[in-house]
Formats: structure tokens, sequence, C-alpha cells
């Protein structure tokens, strides 16, 4: 397994991590695939795609959408003209009214960095609870307390994070020290306008 590469979602005015997939259920329910689109792929982002989305009078937003590989590529035209099909929709933003879930959202320090998926620990999270489409609940989580109170209670986690010393190789959890800082997603597509993301506006350039 590989470390995935998160969504986006605007908070604040700045672009955060989303530890969430809103597009998949609505790409499989058309059958779509974004990776046929694209001459290179990636591991660490098997689904070939980053979707920068944003909450906007209390209900979920795709704003922006890039494929994904070694860098964020503009999406193909084709691609985008089968989403806004498969909506139905005329252009960007689009109400994700398909989306029913949890969107978690990364707001502090992260404390343990997982090889596998998603799997990662913050010390704080921002958790949104989302049914078609509309934000339902907003709360704050304490994910340090509940770490702390994980290993508290099962001493050997602490071994299974650090990995094993001794060896050469990477345990399946890498803990992080005080001074480390954390990983954000704190950058702009290039071909999107923060200012629009700002005003609840999408705007995409076509290829």
């Amino acid at each position: 397994m590989t470390a995935q590469s998160p969504e986006r979602i605007i908070l604040d005015g700045r672009p955060r991590a989303l530890y969430a997939e809103p597009l998949y259920r609505l790409l499989a329910s058309r059958r779509m695939d974004f990776r046929s689109f694209g001459d290179c792929h990636s591991t660490s982002c098997y689904r070939n795609y980053v979707g920068t989305w944003q909450i906007t009078a209390g209900s979920l937003y795709l704003v922006h959408l890039n494929l994904m590989a070694a860098d964020e590529q503009p999406l193909p035209l084709e691609a985008q003209q089968r989403l806004f099909r498969a909506v139905p929709c005329s252009g960007f933003p689009i109400k994700a009214h398909w989306y029913n879930g949890a969107l978690r959202v990364a707001t502090g320090r992260r404390l343990v960095y997982s090889h596998h998926g998603w799997s990662h620990w913050f010390e704080r999270e921002r958790v949104f609870t989302v049914i078609d489409g509309v934000v339902k609940r907003d709360r704050e989580v304490n994910t340090a307390a509940i770490l702390k109170r994980q290993l508290e209670r099962n001493p050997e986690m602490r071994d299974w994070i650090e990995g094993d010393k001794d060896s050469s190789t990477l345990g399946p959890l890498i803990w992080f020290d005080d001074d480390d800082e954390d990983w954000v997603a704190d950058w702009w597509p290039l071909d999107y306008r923060p200012d629009a993301a700002t005003a609840g506006r999408g705007s995409v350039t076509e290829p």
C-alpha cells in the first residue's frame, strides 16, 4: 500500500487536506473512471484525480477538478463534459447532492504518518457530516487525545507505530517528533483562481 494524496477543501479562504472521496459514489454510479485519462499515473493517487471542494451556504460544492500524476494536470475537455452530463450541470461549481458521509479535514499538526491510504493521525480534525450534499454537523475532534488514550490502553501500539528501529526498512507507521512540520494542502491548482473560490465560484481553464 501507498499513502494517498488527499482531496482539497477550501476553509476560511485557504486550501486544506480533505481525507474523503465525495466524488467516488457519483463516478461509480455512472461507471466513470478518470484513470482512463492521462498518460501518466502515480501510485500515490490511485483514483488519478484531485478535487477541490468548498462548503458554501451549508452545502458542499465541487469547485475544481484536476488529473493527478506526478503533479496536477488540467482535466481534459472530454472528461469535463462527461462529468457535467453525469450530474447534470453546465459547469463548476457543482453541488454534491449525491454525497452522504463524513468529511475529515486535518486542522492540526500531523502526529503519525501511515504508508497505508489515509490512516495518518493528526492533532485535530474538523469533521463534517453531510447528507444529500448538505452539512448537518460540523465538529472539531481532538484526535491527539484519542491517540493518547489508545496508547495508554495498548502500550504495544507504540512499538508498531515507531516501527523496528534496528531495521533498515520503515515500520507500518512512523512517529513524528514535536518539532516536525505538519503537511497541509496549501497549494492552488495552476489553472484555478483562488479569488473565485472565496466568492464561491469555481473557475477552470479548458485545455
